[in-house]
C-alpha cells in the first residue's frame, strides 16, 4: 500500500508539472493560429505592464528633475530620426543641450548618468522587441507603427544585400545589427530582419537584448571617455574629434553610395 500511495503521489506531481509546462508553452506561443484569446490578451498587455512597472520604479527611485529629463529623452527616442547615437549624448549633456529644446526652461533638463540613460534606452528596445515577438502581425495594423513596419519590410532585402554578414552570422549578425547605431537598427528593424532570415522569434529577442544593452553602454561610456580626455588634454581631444568626424563623413558617403547603387540597379 505505501508503494502504491507513493506512486500515485509521484504521478500526480508529474501531471501537475506537465500542466504547468503546457501553460508556459501556451504563454510563449508566437504563432497567431495557435493562440487562445486569453493568451492573445496576456501577450498584448504584459509588455505594457513591464513598461509601467519600469516607469513606476524610476519615479520612486529618481528625483523629479532626473525623472523628467529621462522621461523626455526616452519619449524622443520613439521619433525618427532620433536614435540611441543621438538621444544618449543629448541626455548626458544636460543644460548644454536643454537651452536648444523648445518649451523647456534651460535648467529643466539635467545631465544624466551614463549607465542610467544607456540602460533605460536599451530597455525600450527590449520591451518593444518582446511586444513584437508576441504581437508582430497585430503591430502591422497599428496606424503609425504598422506603416513603418511595412516600409521596413520592403527594404529588408536591400538591407540584407548591403549587410551580408547578418544572414551569414544569423544570431551574431542580428546582434551586431542592433549594436550599430544607424536608422532602423533598433527592435523593430531587428525583428523584421530576424523574420526574413527565418530566425526563432525568441532568438531574435535575445539578440535585441544583447545588442541594445551593448550598443547603448558602448555609446554612453565612449562619450564619457571622450569628455574626460578632452578636459585633460584639449589637443588629443581635438584630434579624436577630427578622427570621429572623418569616420562619420566616410560612413555617410558609403551609405549614400550604396543607396545610389540600389536605385541604379537594373534588376530593381
Amino acid at each position: 500500500m505505501p508503494g502504491k500511495k507513493s506512486r500515485l503521489v509521484r504521478e500526480t506531481i508529474e501531471e501537475k508539472h506537465e500542466i504547468k509546462l503546457d501553460e508556459i508553452k501556451d504563454i510563449l506561443e508566437t504563432k497567431p493560429e495557435k493562440k487562445s484569446k486569453g493568451i492573445i490578451l496576456a501577450q498584448f498587455f504584459i509588455p505594457w505592464l513591464i513598461a509601467l512597472c519600469e516607469i513606476s520604479l524610476l519615479y520612486l527611485l529618481l528625483d523629479n528633475k532626473t525623472f523628467v529629463t529621462l522621461g523626455f529623452w526616452m519619449t524622443v527616442y520613439f521619433f525618427p530620426p532620433f536614435g540611441k547615437e543621438t538621444v544618449i549624448p543629448f541626455g548626458m549633456s544636460g543644460e548644454e543641450i536643454s537651452a536648444a529644446v523648445p518649451f523647456f526652461n534651460p535648467k529643466t533638463l539635467v545631465a544624466l548618468d551614463p549607465l542610467l540613460i544607456a540602460l533605460c534606452i536599451a530597455s525600450i528596445d527590449i520591451i518593444v522587441g518582446l511586444f513584437l515577438v508576441w504581437n508582430f502581425d497585430f503591430a502591422k495594423k497599428i496606424p503609425l507603427l504598422g506603416k513603418y513596419i511595412t516600409k521596413f519590410e520592403s527594404k529588408g532585402g536591400d538591407i540584407l544585400a548591403k549587410n551580408k554578414y547578418i544572414e551569414a552570422l544569423s544570431f551574431v549578425g542580428v546582434t551586431f545589427f542592433v549594436i550599430v547605431p544607424f536608422q532602423g537598427s533598433g527592435a523593430v528593424g531587428a525583428s523584421i530582419i530576424g523574420r526574413i532570415i527565418g530566425m526563432n522569434p525568441y532568438k531574435v529577442w535575445l539578440a535585441i537584448i544583447i545588442g541594445a544593452v551593448s550598443g547603448c553602454l558602448l555609446i554612453a561610456y565612449a562619450l564619457s571617455a571622450f569628455k574626460a580626455i578632452f578636459i585633460r588634454n584639449m589637443i588629443i581631444g581635438l584630434i579624436l574629434l577630427i578622427v570621429m568626424f572623418i569616420v562619420v563623413i566616410y560612413y555617410l558617403f558609403i551609405k549614400r553610395k550604396n543607396t545610389q547603387e540600389v536605385k541604379n540597379d537594373p534588376a530593381e
